[in-house]
């Protein structure tokens, strides 16, 4: 570990192969981004290191609610995030016989913005980093990857490896843990996630150039295979289904099988499917989100079943509450 100097009034470092920040967050999705943003509107100086190449290219979230798009606002971001939304989509429930039994629309704004709308991760994600280059003091690497950390009173020592194999060590003030379920810096400080993981699985279908124009998530609420449709902009779709006990997730994955759990629901309309996934779901909180002088934030410190985007904009709602606060002790 390369020596270090403290902290001290003007935040400057004689170390060349090291560098402070005030605030480095480990984690560039959309809680990381989001993070980065408000810090850089406060003038708070940022690091954010991902580890990957680059934000996220495969269809994730698909749901993003009022109280995000209001988020997007305050940064600044609403104008092109809005135009790739489908906006203020409702619900629908169908019977076994495929008869409609119920129908929600929100119709309110209490946020200035649709309650929900079907909207494209890697879009939003690519939005949230473009935007960040209007913010001097906030700098994103990728390609970089949280080895681990050391702690003081005075602040947070941080070592990582560059996309050349080389550590660098960031000294922060804080440290924000924006990396995700699996969180790295999460496991380091031993804080546990209490809760619990269902033992539903469910298949997951993207599909792109679909012709179904429905303004609604569909639920077909059948006991013998439960399934829900999902709308998106630019005629994108999600298809989810219940996977039973006994079924094997590869043969679920089967293009035939898929074929033959889409027909009774779309007949021989042509679908492109463009990702298809088993996940199970989790119900899970962290412990503890502060540890010193490191919090965790977005899926690092909660996991929820991804009904509505809640996992996401969940930790929009981290990122704002989190900023203002470190930036007022910055």
């Amino acid at each position: 570990m390369v020596s270090r100097t403290r902290f001290h009034d003007d935040w400057l470092t004689t170390m060349s192969d090291a560098q402070e920040v005030d605030v480095l967050i480990v984690g560039a999705g959309p809680a990381g981004l989001a993070t980065a943003h408000y810090l850089g509107m406060y003038g708070v100086r940022a690091l954010v290191v991902e580890r990957n190449m680059g934000t996220v290219a495969e269809p994730r979230a698909v749901s993003i609610d009022d109280e995000t798009l209001r988020s997007m606002q305050t940064l600044g971001l609403d104008g092109p995030i809005n135009e790739e939304t489908l906006p203020g989509y409702g619900a629908r429930y169908y019977s076994p016989g495929q008869k409609e039994f119920a129908r929600i629309q929100p119709t309110t704004r209490e946020f200035g913005h649709p309650r929900r709308s079907g909207f494209r991760q890697p879009e939003f994600e690519a939005e949230l980093r473009a935007g960040l280059s209007k913010y001097p003091t906030v700098e994103v690497r990728f390609g970089h990857s949280f080895e681990g950390l050391e702690q003081d009173d005075a602040g947070v020592t941080a070592d990582i490896l560059d996309p050349e194999g080389r550590r660098v060590e960031v000294r922060a003030g804080f440290l924000a843990a924006c990396d995700g379920g699996r969180s790295t810096v999460r496991k380091l400080l031993g804080v546990e996630l209490a809760g619990s993981s269902f033992n539903e699985r469910w298949l997951v279908i993207d599909c792109v150039n679909d012709s179904d124009e429905t303004p609604a998530s569909i639920a077909y609420c059948d006991h013998r295979r439960p399934a829900i449709t999902i709308p998106g902009p630019g005629r994108t779709r999600r298809w989810e289904f219940l996977l039973k006990r006994d079924e094997d997730e590869a043969d679920l994955l089967a293009v035939g099988t898929i074929r033959e759990l889409l027909t009774p629901y779309i007949g021989s309309r042509d679908v492109e499917i463009i990702r298809k996934l088993v996940y199970t779901f989790h119900a899970r909180i962290a412990d503890r989100w502060r540890v010193g002088r490191v919090f965790l934030l977005g899926d690092a410190a909660h996991l929820t079943p991804p009904y509505a985007g809640q996992g996401l904009n969940s930790g929009q709602r981290d990122a704002a509450n989190f900023a203002w606060k470190v930036a007022a002790v910055v």
